[in-house]
């Protein structure tokens, strides 16, 4: 009895010795809303109009973009929502920021918000903001925004003027420079529809199929215009683009930049290699030696 007496003492002291010993120093510390003054919060709804039976991508979330949009030396935050207002905080300095999205008229209270790209698009040495949107029905909602940055923290929305207000089901996008010739080109990776996702459809025929709402798509820059050269670029436009992630990398190092695309359920992932003449080369099944699905 003694002994088990003694056992339990010395299990109660170990616990209580373990619990009074000080937190150990961490790399990161969780600060609150009320601290850093950001209440973003990216709520979805379902409808009887608008679910996931639908819409397969409804809880896939927005996105969010870091960068220092006045030129004060602190790292601002842009969030998308996919059903309500965007937020833009200002970073005030010592981790607390402010909400300046109704000033910054960076709102985009419309349309179904996906990926958020950063890029000084005119090259005035300011960020600008480039949103991709998708699930709508109307076109017109899912018309990708830009907005150029005017300088004194408010932007102004020109994706048309620029030629990037594409309608497709956009994902994310990437701009480089594609063609060396010193100026940003734009890929936009976009995604197919539900009705496409089911492996009962022929996929031969599917494959065949022009998709030009699903497609990715590229824009090379012609003197700060953007014009859709995809077709002769050589990029893959069917029913079964399920586009998700984009990573933009010189593989081969010959000088000229490459692109993986991760596509979602029936399609094989691409992996588009530069020729260097303004053209891609899908070479996915001859550089490995197995095919992904529902990549993401």
């Amino acid at each position: 009895m003694n002994r088990n007496i003694s056992l339990v003492i010395g299990i109660i002291s170990i616990v209580l010795y373990q619990c009074a010993k000080p937190a150990k120093d961490t790399l990161f510390i969780e600060l609150n809303s009320r601290e850093t003054g950001i209440t973003f919060n990216n709520e979805v709804q379902q409808s009887s109009d608008h679910h996931i039976l639908n819409y397969s991508y409804f809880f896939n979330g927005g996105g969010v973009a870091t960068g220092d949009f006045n030129n004060d030396g602190l790292v601002d935050i842009y969030f998308t929502a996919n059903q309500n207002s965007n937020k833009l905080y200002l970073n005030k300095g010592n981790l607390t920021f402010e909400d300046i999205t109704e000033k910054a008229g960076v709102g985009a209270t419309e349309g179904w918000k996906t990926g958020v790209t950063l890029v000084d698009i005119n090259q005035d040495g300011w960020l600008d903001l480039y949103v991709c949107r998708s699930a709508m029905d109307d076109s017109l909602l899912r018309k990708n925004l830009l907005y150029i940055n005017n300088k004194d923290l408010t932007f102004t929305e020109s994706a048309s003027e620029y030629g990037i207000d594409d309608t497709s089901y956009s994902t994310q996008a990437a701009f480089f420079d594609y063609d060396n010739d010193n100026d940003l080109d734009l890929f936009v990776l976009n995604h197919s529809l539900q009705r496409y996702a089911g492996f009962n459809i022929l996929l031969n025929n599917a494959k065949g199929q022009k998709g030009d709402k699903f497609g990715s798509k590229l824009f090379q820059n012609q003197s700060g215009k953007f014009v859709d050269i995809s077709e002769k670029a050589g990029l893959i436009s069917n029913v079964l683009s399920f586009g998700l992630g984009v990573a933009v990398t010189d593989l081969n190092h010959d000088g000229f930049m490459d692109m993986y695309i991760s596509n979602d359920f029936n399609e094989e992932d691409y992996l588009y290699m530069n020729n260097g003449d303004g053209t891609f080369t899908n070479k996915f099944t001859k550089a490995t030696d197995h095919v992904s699905l529902f990549s993401m």
